[in-house]
């Protein structure tokens, strides 16, 4: 599509979206503006709608159609909860399972223990696929990846008929010692697609080819659960994108934060599980870089959940094993912790009559209570209103206007209860909120063997510069970063990212650890299929960075940790550099060491990236600013009581400016809360920063210090 009466000068679009849980985010670079921020309200019943939405905000921002746009936008980025609400709400596929005959119940009985270790009235999290739709098959695989039983055909068409008469969308294969040898689990997945075409199959072979029956049977089977699900979404947008006239590139992003098309992204299910929050850590490993910070924490609160995760040496730590909503999962992903602490987070009492905030959340509908939407419940939001700290004219850009009596009411309920003024009531939910999320983050810091005093703290979302302020002095943190675009930080990462895949070869299993020239010929097999892959996406040679790691062990250890070969190639120093440098992490993770134990590698690991976009545009550029701004005054709670303090806007403030607290400074969809100890300047690439108690530089020089020493 042409058309004479666009901008001669007009820049080409490249626009990503995050479709959250209350709001949908959108960052988009071109055009008129450059690059600038949107939001509007989610639609959880067509979450399509949502970004739609989006896209008319910003033509209509740049004076075009919605056709125009899409003509002149290179690339869509999208991050999606479609798979994590799928799972957490258990609203995905029917599932089966096909497993090895004789091991029907290792997805059931999980690894034989409690969920919670201390708590022995814990109940475990239910089972994805009932215990009637999984069955075994006769065939098998031994510890050497030998097949000493062919695949019972017969069985596996019969499983076939009975998952048919059940109407099972989805089925999950994962036999025994697969990762070593996974020509059974391929034969049983083409009965499976003779014999029912349309569902979508999961093969454990393929979605986590490692070590640990259990991990990958479960990982196999999440993929199966969400697959259809995102299939649906995806060829839905891809749809409704191509109707409106959009023809170019669109990109998912994973949980390991890279991005994949969308005709791939399809494949693997499970690797979205994280793609909301994931583009939050990348855009501040992204800012940690700029300012030099060789330690960073992020928070990043939204509506819903707030997420936690530790950048160091400008990359967010990684992990290959975990839980998502009690489920084990093992494949490559940003280590996010996230917990049902948002904006939209309710307040409530537990049996003893203490007042507890969240996980429960009003969400998008509908809503907080002063969004003026029909809830009624005292929200996060609520009382952020209540006490000042935000305005009810120009909350999210103005696009909302906050119903204070509303709030009121709500949280008029809780004080009810407490038996004190509304405002102590706004004030109660505040620091409950604040508590619960100092434990998360100290669960992602202290019990990782990491200091938090060391750390830079930055702060993303809505809602987390309102709360940064009071986390970072629970936790001695001397130094807060705030980007101006806090409020869609996961979308701006978003725009920075660029094709990542991972790929696993497992060990365990061999009779010996394979010499550093079998280590080597692994490794060269892993990078030649990840070229071919990135080729497919057409990512340039030129543009192609390889990272080998391994995950190492202790001989005889249950627990590995990633170490990464400093040393290329493969030789025998390699491999004892790579002894070496597990013993460091191991001390560093557990607080011991045993320099004189053998280690074994457990994984080979490559992380394969393929560079799309430039390093120029992965830092913000400066915002027009202007040092002549005069402030507002309102009254706001500070140190127990409402006082008036200056309210500044923080898109004038120019690089040097400084505000001390208290004080309020405005951002177009959020609001620095800045207490009496903490002052603000505004710093280098144009990020408010603020120090507890300190010279903000006295206290960038010894982060720096302390960092490079470790």
């Amino acid at each position: 599509m042409s058309d004479d009466r666009l901008p001669k000068s007009l820049d080409r679009f490249r626009i990503a979206v995050d479709v959250g849980g209350t709001f949908t985010d959108l960052v988009a670079t071109g055009g008129i503006h450059g690059r600038r921020t949107y939001k509007t309200s989610s639609t959880p019943q067509d979450p399509p709608s949502a970004l739609l939405n989006g896209l008319a905000l910003i033509a209509a921002d740049n004076s075009l159609s919605l056709a125009q746009l899409l003509d002149t936008t290179d690339a869509i980025v999208h991050g999606t909860t479609i798979t994590t609400n799928a799972l957490l709400t258990r609203t995905g596929a029917l599932t089966g399972l096909l497993t090895t005959s004789g091991f029907r119940d290792v997805l059931p009985m999980r690894q034989g223990r409690r969920e919670d270790q201390m708590n022995s009235k814990s109940k475990a999290t239910p089972s994805l696929v009932p215990r009637r739709l999984i069955k075994g098959v006769r065939g098998r695989v031994d510890r050497e990846g030998v097949i000493v039983e062919p695949l019972a055909r017969d069985e596996v068409i019969e499983a076939c008929r009975f998952f048919e008469s059940k109407k099972v969308e989805s089925i999950a294969i994962s036999f025994m010692f697969s990762y070593l040898n996974a020509d059974l689990e391929r034969a049983a997945a083409a009965v499976v697609r003779h014999e029912l075409p349309g569902v979508f199959v999961s093969l454990s072979s393929e979605v986590a080819p490692e070590v640990r029956l259990y991990e990958r049977t479960s990982t196999a089977t999440l993929n199966a659960y969400v697959g259809p699900i995102l299939q649906s979404y995806l060829a839905n947008l891809e749809r409704r994108l191509r109707a409106a006239g959009y023809a170019g590139v669109v990109l998912i992003m994973q949980s390991n934060g890279g991005v994949a098309l969308i005709e791939t992204a399809g494949e693997l299910p499970v690797n979205t599980l994280l793609s909301g929050p994931a583009g939050g850590p990348v855009a501040t490993a992204t800012i940690a870089t700029a300012l030099e910070l060789p330690k960073a924490l992020t928070i990043d609160m939204g509506g819903t959940s707030f997420e936690a995760s530790v950048a160091r040496n400008g990359i967010t730590e990684s992990r290959s094993e975990g839980k998502i909503g009690g489920y084990a999962i093992t494949t490559q992903m940003l280590d996010i912790s996230t917990i049902g602490a948002g904006g939209g987070s309710i307040g409530w009492f537990n049996p003893g009559g203490e007042l507890r905030v969240g996980p429960q959340s009003a969400g998008a509908l509908p809503g907080p209570a002063c969004y003026g939407r029909g809830g009624t419940e005292a929200t996060v939001t609520d009382a952020s209103l209540l006490l000042g700290y935000l305005n009810p004219l120009t909350f999210g850009n103005g696009q909302l206007t906050l119903d204070q009596v509303a709030a009121e009411r709500a949280v008029g309920m809780i004080a009810a209860r407490l038996t004190v003024p509304l405002a102590q009531a706004a004030a109660g939910i505040y620091a409950t909120i604040n508590a619960s999320m100092t434990d998360s983050l100290r669960l992602a810091t202290v019990n990782k063997g990491h200091n938090p005093r060391e750390f830079a703290l930055i702060a993303a979302g809505g809602a987390g510069p309102i709360h940064a302020a009071e986390l970072a002095r629970d936790l001695d943190i001397a130094l807060v970063v705030v980007p101006r675009d806090a409020s869609v930080l996961c979308a701006a990462g978003m725009l920075t990212t660029d094709f990542v895949h991972y790929s696993v070869v497992s060990l365990v299993g061999r009779r010996d650890e394979p010499g550093p020239d079998e280590i080597e010929r692994i490794y060269s097999r892993m990078e030649d299929d990840a070229r071919r892959l990135l080729v497919k996406e057409r990512v340039a040679p030129q543009d192609v960075e390889l990272r080998r790691f391994a995950q190492v062990r202790y001989q005889g250890q249950l627990h590995f940790l990633d170490v990464d070969f400093v040393s290329l190639p493969i030789t025998a120093e390699a491999r004892s550099a790579l002894h070496l440098e597990f013993i460091e992490r191991h001390l560093e993770r557990y607080g011991h060491s045993l320099p004189n134990t053998p280690t074994e590698l457990v994984n080979l690991r490559l992380c394969a990236i393929g560079r799309i976009v430039s390093s120029e545009a992965r830092c913000d550029r400066a915002t027009e600013t202007s040092v002549n701004a005069s402030p507002k005054h309102r009254q706001a709670w500070f140190g127990g009581r409402f006082i008036e303090v200056p309210v500044w806007e923080g898109n004038v403030l120019a690089d040097g400016a400084l505000v001390r607290g208290p004080a309020l400074i405005e951002l177009p969809m959020s609001t620095i809360v800045v207490p009496g100890d903490f002052e603000v300047s505004v710093g280098p690439q144009n990020y408010l920063m603020y120090a507890h108690e300190r010279a903000l530089f006295d206290v960038l020089a010894e982060l720096r210090t302390a960092g490079a020493a470790s």
